[in-house]
């Protein structure tokens, strides 16, 4: 009996071990029924300067300077910038949860809408909008669109009063 269930065990061991560690490349089933072999999904690197520091933009992806604008006053700012490139969007899309985290950037809300991704993301008294978009035409370039604004009343920073102590 006890040798009975160990065999059970081994067969099932090495079973599991032809199925899935047999050190073959990915593969799927093609309609014709041949293996075609899959390659991981690539991912996307950051812009070393990017043109808003705390906002990466993907190595491959240019701003559109006719589409897009920043400003800062009083302690707030805003930015309405549009980058486009030709990657996959939902590359795009695991490129923004990955990067802005690092740059303090909390995720709030994602959603896909119709064909676009929209991400947003909040830091501190501001949030981030991220929406991407694959174009239609003949190129059918990404669109990456990123608005920023500050939320809530800006507090004007206080004088110190210093007096000398007797």
């Amino acid at each position: 009996m006890v040798a009975l269930k160990w065999t059970g065990v081994v067969v099932l061991a090495w079973s599991m071990w032809l199925a899935g560690c047999n050190g073959q490349p990915n593969t799927v089933q093609s309609s014709s029924g041949a293996l075609q072999e899959v390659a991981p999904a690539a991912e996307l690197v950051a812009k070393a300067r990017p043109p808003i520091a705390d906002l990466p933009i993907p190595i491959g992806f240019d701003l559109d300077e006719g589409r897009s604008r920043n400003f800062a006053a009083a302690g707030a700012r805003y930015v309405d910038h549009v980058y486009r490139g030709g990657a996959d969007k939902f590359a795009v899309a695991r490129f923004y949860k990955r990067h802005m985290p690092i740059s303090r950037w909390a995720r709030v809300t994602d959603m896909f809408v119709q064909g676009d991704i929209m991400l947003d993301f909040e830091k501190e008294s501001e949030r981030c909008r991220i929406i991407v978009t694959r174009g239609g035409g003949p190129f059918r370039s990404t669109t990456i669109k990123v608005q920023l604004w500050t939320t809530g009343r800006i507090q004007t920073p206080q004088p110190r009063s210093s007096r000398k102590g007797n």
